[in-house]
């Protein structure tokens, strides 16, 4: 799970400018990769309370969050209120961004190749990066990681990522559907809350 959310938040440097200047997917990625990286090796690769804050105010703005937590969510996220489902995808975002901010630097040596072949779907809305990652020292070798866009009216943006095949929106489906069913959507909010309280914020 965690090499999985890891591998989610080498992309966590999108910023407007390069959302404005290529509706490429592929070229989107390659771009993003090289701004989170510069960001990473500042200040001497240190995990610092300001590295942390440039990556989340690049992008979290980038980020469908509301998407991501409606596929994360599954079925329960017909059911849920608007005032849920906003609750459900803001708990969702801290969740990420919180439990793995502290990993990030350890990508900041990688080496990311992305395909320039990207596959299309749904009418050319969706769009699927194919990349791998390589990190100094791990003899398994380079990771597969896949991103999963959609074409909104502010361009393309992240909804999913896989690495290796394991989505990260299935693997938290399971988890979420258990205390749906156990506790309903209030029960699902209460767990990530819970979670995010239990978490450190960014210092």
């Amino acid at each position: 799970m965690k090499k999985l959310i890891a591998c989610f938040l080498v992309l966590l440097g999108l910023s407007a400018h390069t959302m404005a200047a290529t509706d490429n997917p592929a070229d989107l990625v390659r771009d993003t990769s090289r701004q989170i990286m510069d960001v990473l090796k500042q200040e001497n690769g240190k995990n610092t309370k300001q590295i942390r804050q440039q990556v989340e105010a690049l992008a979290v703005p980038q980020f469908d969050f509301q998407r991501m937590t409606a596929l994360a969510v599954g079925l329960g996220w017909r059911q849920a209120s608007p005032a849920q489902q906003s609750a459900l995808a803001q708990q969702f975002q801290t969740l990420l961004v919180r439990t793995y901010s502290t990993t990030m630097t350890r990508f900041k040596s990688a080496q990311i190749d992305i395909q320039p072949n990207v596959v299309l779907g749904n009418s050319g809305r969706e769009a699927t990066v194919k990349s791998t990652v390589s990190l100094p020292g791990n003899d398994k070798g380079p990771v597969a990681v896949d991103y999963t866009l959609y074409k909104t009216p502010q361009g393309w943006k992240v909804f999913n990522v896989s690495v290796e095949g394991a989505s990260l929106v299935t693997v938290y489906r399971n988890q979420f559907n258990q205390e749906i069913n156990k506790n309903g959507v209030d029960g699902l909010i209460k767990m990530l809350q819970d979670k995010n309280a239990a978490l450190p914020a960014a210092k």
